[in-house]
C-alpha cells in the first residue's frame, strides 16, 4: 500500500512543476476559442447575423432591456472580439472580465439551468483573471517592450536552463 502512496505523491510532485504560465495559457486559449466559435455560429461566411441568430434572440434568449437585434450583434461581436483577444493574451483580463459578465448574464436571464456549463466557465475565466495572462500573450510582451515590470509573467515565466 505504501508503494501506491508513494506513486500518488510523486505524480502531485509532477504536476506541481507544471508552470503556471502554461496552465493560464490552456486556460485562455481553451476558453477564447469556445467563445470564438460560439461567435460564428451566429454569422453566416460575409459575417452577416443569420436570421437564425436573430429568431433565437427574439423568441429564446430573451435578453432584457436591449432590443433582440442589439442584443444579438452585442453578443456577437462580444465572443468574436474578446474570445480573439484571450487567445492571443491581449488585454487578457479585460477580455476575461467581458465574458465573465456576459456568462453571468445567460446564467440568469437565458439557461439558469444550465449552471453547471456556467460554473465551469466561469471559473476558468476567474483563474485568468486571478492569475494574469502568463508568460506567452501579447500583453507580456507589449509590458516588456513598454519596460514596465511584469509581475504576472515573472511569476509564470519557464524555467530557464542556465
Amino acid at each position: 500500500m505504501s508503494a501506491i502512496f508513494d506513486l500518488y505523491f510523486q505524480a502531485v510532485a509532477r504536476l506541481k512543476t507544471i508552470p503556471e504560465g502554461l496552465i493560464v495559457l490552456m486556460a485562455r486559449v481553451g476558453m477564447g476559442a469556445f467563445f470564438v466559435r460560439a461567435g460564428q455560429t451566429k454569422v453566416d461566411g460575409d459575417f452577416n447575423i443569420t436570421d437564425t441568430t436573430l429568431f433565437l434572440f427574439r423568441e429564446e434568449y430573451k435578453v432584457p432591456v436591449l432590443p433582440p437585434e442589439i442584443a444579438a450583434y452585442m453578443a456577437t461581436t462580444v465572443e468574436h472580439v474578446l474570445g480573439a483577444a484571450l487567445v492571443i493574451g491581449l488585454a487578457t483580463r479585460f477580455s476575461a472580465l467581458g465574458l465573465l459578465g456576459m456568462t453571468m448574464v445567460i446564467q440568469i436571464f437565458v439557461y439558469p439551468g444550465s449552471w453547471p456549463d456556467h460554473l465551469l466557465w466561469a471559473s476558468v475565466l476567474v483563474l485568468i483573471l486571478a492569475r494574469g495572462p502568463g508568460w506567452l500573450a501579447a500583453d507580456t510582451g507589449i509590458c516588456k517592450v513598454l519596460g514596465h515590470k511584469c509581475p504576472a509573467a515573472e511569476r509564470n515565466e519557464p524555467a530557464q536552463n542556465a
